[in-house]
């Protein structure tokens, strides 16, 4: 059994040039920017809008923390002892101070106490 040949000729599409790539690709680029640029300036606006209308933040800046206190040298210190870690007696170390020691934590005003309530823990077995 033979079939009729087709009414019409099938129409094949011309191959894509070159010219036509790199100007899709263009395109792809300059959305790929404008999708970044708006998605960070979105996520900006939106961090500086919750930063306002969320409470929890103070108005007022902290106050500045008062000086750390300097330990007093021991008279039995030297000279060559304060040179002794820094490379020799002859070079200079850039400032002639002492760094200033960390502040010691300090204990709370009131220890913690117990409570009488039970712990809450939530695990995901039922």
């Amino acid at each position: 059994m033979t079939f009729p040949p087709p009414d019409f000729d099938p129409i094949v599409p011309p191959a894509p040039s070159a010219h036509a790539r790199e100007r899709g690709l263009r395109r792809s680029r300059r959305l790929t920017r404008w999708i970044t640029v708006t998605a960070a300036a979105g996520a900006a606006a939106l961090g500086g809008l919750y930063t306002h209308l969320l409470p929890g933040g103070s108005a007022a800046p902290a106050p500045p923390s008062p000086p750390a206190r300097q330990p007093a040298a021991s008279p039995a210190t030297t000279a060559a002892d304060d040179d002794s870690g820094h490379g020799g007696p002859g070079e200079d170390d850039g400032g002639g101070a002492t760094p200033a020691a960390p502040a010691a934590p300090r204990p709370p005003a009131q220890p913690p106490a117990p409570t009488a309530q039970q712990p809450h823990t939530t695990t995901g077995a039922s």
